[in-house]
């Protein structure tokens, strides 16, 4: 039990994350209905945080040359 803890998350496990804490609704198993424009918006900003997330990764592992 304490090593299933402590093992760092998969990617897929890290997106599922992410996608269910914005999206709430994915992981329920109810069919609710969801507005498309609210949808829209999400993922618009999901899109946006990840690419500053992958850009800021970027920038940290780079070295400016000399």
């Amino acid at each position: 039990m304490g090593a299933e803890e402590e093992r760092p998350k998969t990617f897929v496990e890290w997106v599922l994350a992410l996608l269910e804490g914005r999206f709430p609704w994915l992981g329920s198993g109810r069919d609710e209905p969801v507005g498309g424009a609210d949808t829209v918006d999400e993922l618009t900003d999901l899109y946006k945080s990840l690419i500053e997330q992958r850009e800021k990764a970027h920038r940290e592992n780079v070295e400016p040359r000399a």
